[in-house]
């Protein structure tokens, strides 16, 4: 048995929590627990995990998978899965909370998506283009910090996200209307509230300095042989 322990962490830059772990005996196996790192082109599933369901299922080619940063491409023309509701349209946030939605398939349009994810980080920075390669526009994703799981990641999207333009020094929050829903129905605590905001201004100012690990991203290029990845089976599986 290992004994359990509270510690006060502080990302760097960011904000402050507790992380509640447990103190292995020396002579334990940590064998099974072992971290194991994707490999270049790999494809990997990601997905978002609501109230133990499947929110979304997506197949993504990982580029990179260090301690720094986790970087994966999400290919034009992938299927993929979104939640919906019963009539096809966008999931209110009661609805969420009621769990009144359902898979449906979709087919990822544009000129491609990066995913950038510093390992532990509340955020993720998206980069969109268009068809002709050009930048659509930056995203910045707020979400709890992404878990390594045998064939990908999961995670949980929060109900509030940035959009920034090219230039990168225009930008708005994205669903502000849902944020405050959420908190009017218990889904977000204040102290959550104030923390997401204050985490997406931060990277905002990360990605505005254009000297963050997510600025060089700006020019890379895909690799033209790979396909289109699909989803694996038992990708729905909890």
């Amino acid at each position: 048995m290992g004994r359990q322990v509270n510690i006060a962490i502080k990302y760097p830059g960011f904000y402050e929590f507790k992380l509640v772990c447990f103190i292995m005996p020396a002579n334990a196996d940590h064998t099974k627990n072992k971290k194991e790192y994707f490999k270049l082109g790999q494809t990997v599933l990601v997905r978002e995990i609501w109230q133990q369901r499947v929110w979304t299922a997506r197949p993504m080619i990982l580029l990179q998978d260090t301690p720094k940063l986790i970087a994966l491409y999400w290919i034009p023309g992938t299927s993929w899965k979104r939640a919906r509701n019963h009539q096809g349209g966008d999931v209110s946030v009661i609805d969420c909370k009621q769990g009144n939605w359902e898979l449906h398939d979709v087919i990822l349009e544009g000129g491609g998506t990066l995913r950038l994810s510093i390992p532990g980080a509340f955020y993720s920075v998206l980069l969109f283009r268009n068809t002709d390669r050009t930048i659509n526009r930056w995203y910045i994703n707020l979400e709890n910090p992404l878990t390594r799981t045998n064939r990908g990641y999961d995670y949980l999207d929060q109900f509030l996200d940035m959009i920034v333009e090219p230039d990168l020094k225009t930008w708005h929050w994205k669903d502000e209307d849902e944020f405050h829903e959420a908190q009017d129905l218990g889904l977000i605590s204040p102290q959550e509230a104030k923390m997401f905001r204050d985490v997406g201004l931060k990277a905002l100012e990360l990605l505005q300095s254009c000297k963050s690990l997510f600025n060089s991203w700006e020019h890379w290029k895909p690799d033209k042989s790979w396909k289109i990845p699909v989803l694996p089976e038992g990708w729905d599986t909890i």
